[in-house]
């Protein structure tokens, strides 16, 4: 068989239809008070963040580390500053930068171990104090909120009291205490305070303190290891952009004063030690060649000795053109092979042989002598004669070249040392920031704003889908199989009439009484009829009203829907079978019994339970005195003759009863009554309630004939009216909640 062609089901269609975008609008409009709040409290955060949190500044500089540009027409001893030039790579130099070497000078100049601030009243008075444009007078345990201030520039305790916080009270004048625990001791602003304490010596050196008398200022020492560490950790040093040469430095803090000083003296220092370190290194240099002159001018010496001497026997002799070329040569292979045995011994003194610099020098110099033995060679093959002359003359002409080569390499050395000029310079120096770089207000007011709204919008329709509420009274013909016979719309006028009955004297008000037109009255009248139609094919004029869980209105339907029948001509009896928790007694005058309990145990005749109200056809039986077992006592074989009994007098018996799934009680209630609804509250009540008290009732026998949906809302746009179809405003619905 075709499948298409088969009768459909409502058990057959998806549990969980495909939510329309309608239903979460619907969602999201129930759930407004809560996206309002959520919102609210975001925001409330956001601005109590962006207006009281402590301001962040950001103080920076920039430091370039300049390229030195190599001449290749300089010789090895001549290229000096190629020769004590310190730059490294820039990732190098920030490290270099951020090193205790360079922070720890900064932290001692500046004391940044030693902490001596206010001691602000709690939580506002921080706040305030940014405002604040003079003195305040100090609150108790000598608390400030103003612009107070103090000036320590030494504070020396033992190890053991480091981090530990002493209190320094100003006193009268320039006097001051300052204590911690039972440590208690007395100075004189500007004067050093020695002290001795259980710990060891203490020394404290204040030297302004801008307060009134009574103020209190916290002072703490801190390590200076650990203040250097804090201070590198603190700090973001980065290269601007990819091989610039350019390092960025900054640092965050509370006071921009002090972190522009923090960072100018990083910088100095940094500068300071690239420029000592070039001049170690030229005097080192100095050194080495001082030492080596006057034995390079020894053996300048010994050689023109040697030459004039042969000049002196044997005459001046001249050398062919092959010598001269070969004297020519000889005395460049030579003078640079000496270059570089000066440059290996220089390199030596401050580096390994391991070190790339010599290994590099030892490459060229191995060349060199491969150079110079080859000469040799082709020297072989002249005179001996000319041997002898080529020799001595290119003996004292290298001699002569490395001597002045030194001497001037010497005086360029003490230049560099003299002139105190490193290869690093700042571009930009620390600067004390304007503004704040956190918190951004308008940033943070406009994000908790978003945050709120969002966490609210995904709570409401979490909260859609998880707790499975009733929004649509088309879901519950939908997914149930359950007709909807009515649908209650939430009245205005009952929330007023609501408050009003919590004053002792306006108890009695009932909305069918108080506003006969009301849209929720106008409903309940529609279900009568319908109710007429039902009980024609129904076993008895009883008719229970139920529902799954308190709190839903079903006593507000019942009462309600009794003065509506009974306003049409009717006569109706109403009673309050919810034997455990009843209540209707308090709307309709009297107390809880004599009522139904008293009936079903046959302590009373009906005419002395049934009592009259104000109005027109309708009687009323409490539900009496609360019984050991309400399920035993409504389980007595004699209940349905006694439902049989009362509804012989009167046009329509309703029954207000129990929970189903609270108690078995609207069980036996059912048994006995020949029509039963469920009501179902808008927004409360779930779909699984609903199918649950329906399979209860059904595995009994006892089918739930509709179900009345309570406490409907209006929504903005959707007024239509019709079956199934009102909706009225949110809001929260209190009477008759059971």
């Amino acid at each position: 068989m075709n499948r298409s062609s088969a009768p459909i089901n409502n058990r057959d269609v998806d549990e969980y239809p495909p939510a329309r975008f309608g239903n979460y609008l619907d969602a999201l409009y129930d759930s407004r008070k809560l996206i309002a709040i959520t919102t609210a409290v975001a925001l409330t955060i956001g601005v109590g963040y962006a207006f009281l949190s402590q301001p962040v500044y950001r103080a920076d500089v920039l430091v370039q580390v300049e390229e030195n540009t190599p001449t290749s027409n300089k010789n090895v001893l001549g290229d000096v500053s190629a020769m004590f030039d310190v730059k490294a790579a820039a990732s190098g130099e920030a490290q270099v930068l951020g090193s205790r070497m360079v922070v720890g000078p900064a932290v001692d100049k500046l004391n940044l171990f030693i902490e001596a601030t206010p001691r602000y009243f709690p939580l506002i008075g921080r706040v305030l104090s940014r405002y604040a444009e003079q003195w305040s007078t100090p609150g108790p345990r000598g608390y400030v909120w103003g612009n107070e201030h103090i000036d320590v520039s030494k504070f020396d305790v033992p190890p053991e009291l480091y981090d530990r916080p002493f209190v320094l009270t100003k006193g009268e004048g320039a006097d001051y205490q300052i204590r911690l625990g039972k440590i208690k001791l007395e100075g004189t602003i500007g004067e050093v305070l020695n002290a001795t304490t259980p710990y060891g010596p203490l020394t404290l050196l204040v030297d302004k303190v801008d307060a009134k008398p009574g103020a209190t200022f916290e002072l703490r020492r801190f390590s200076a290891l650990a203040t250097t560490e804090k201070v590198r950790g603190e700090l973001t040093i980065a290269e601007k952009g990819k091989e610039s040469d350019i390092i960025g430095v900054s640092l965050e803090g509370p006071d921009p004063k002090k972190a522009s000083a923090i960072l100018g003296a990083i910088a100095t220092e940094y500068v300071d030690q690239n420029t000592k370190r070039k001049s170690e290194e030229a005097e080192r240099s100095i050194r080495f060649l001082e030492m080596q002159l006057p034995e390079m001018r020894q053996q300048l010496t010994d050689s023109e000795t040697r030459f004039n001497q042969f000049r002196a026997k044997h005459g001046t002799i001249d050398l062919g053109e092959e010598a001269t070329s070969l004297l020519q040569l000889s005395v460049a292979a030579q003078t640079r092979r000496a270059e570089l045995e000066q440059k290996r011994k220089e390199l030596l003194s401050r580096f390994t042989e391991q070190h790339p610099a010599v290994q590099s020098v030892d490459a060229q110099l191995a060349a060199s002598q491969q150079e110079t033995r080859q000469l040799a060679t082709r020297t072989e093959l002249l005179p001996p004669l000319e041997q002898n002359v080529l020799r001595l003359q290119r003996d004292v002409q290298v001699g002569s070249e490395l001597d002045t080569m030194l001497r001037n390499t010497l005086e360029q050395l003490k230049l560099i040392k003299a002139g105190k000029v490193g290869n690093v310079r700042l571009v930009d120096v620390a600067a004390a920031p304007d503004t704040p770089v956190r918190p951004k207000r308008f940033l943070v007011i406009l994000a908790s704003l978003m945050m709120g709204l969002f966490v609210g919008v995904v709570s409401a329709l979490a909260r859609q889908r998880l707790f499975d509420a009733i929004d649509d009274p088309y879901e519950i013909e939908l997914r149930t199989d359950l007709p909807v016979y009515a649908s209650v719309p939430y009245s205005r006028h009952e929330e007023k009439l609501e408050h009003s009955r919590r004053r002792p004297e306006a108890q009695g008000l009932v909305l069918a009484s108080e506003a006969v037109i009301d849209p929720a009255i106008e409903s309940l009248r529609g279900f009568h009829t319908a109710l007429e139609f039902t009980m024609s094919a129904a076993r008895n004029r009883a008719v229970l009203i139920t529902g799954p869980t308190p709190g839903i209105g079903k006593s507000f339907v019942a009462l309600n829907l009794a003065a509506v029948v009974g306003a049409a001509g009717k006569r109706v009896l109403l009673i309050d079978s919810d034997l455990r928790r009843g209540f209707l007694h308090r709307h309709l005058g009297g107390d809880r019994g004599p009522g139904l309990a008293d009936l079903i145990q046959g302590t009373m005749p009906p005419e002395e339970v049934i009592r009259a109200t104000r109005f027109p056809g309708v009687d009323f039986i409490a539900c009496g005195r609360a019984p050991g077992n309400p399920n035993d006592l409504l389980s007595n074989t004699k209940m349905e003759a006694l439902m049989s009994r009362l509804a012989s007098g009167y046009d329509v018996v309703l029954l207000d009863g129990p929970p189903v799934l609270s108690t078995a009680d609207a069980l036996r209630l059912a048994s006995v009554a020949g029509t039963t609804f469920l009501v179902a509250r808008q927004g409360v009540t779930g779909i699984g309630e609903l199918r649950e008290s329906s399979r209860q009732l059904e595995k009994i026998g006892l089918p739930v004939r509709g179900v009345i949906v309570n406490a409907l809302r209006l929504r903005p746009g959707r007024f239509s009216y019709g079956y199934g179809r009102y909706r009225y405003a949110s809001y929260v619905y209190k009477p008759y909640e059971r």
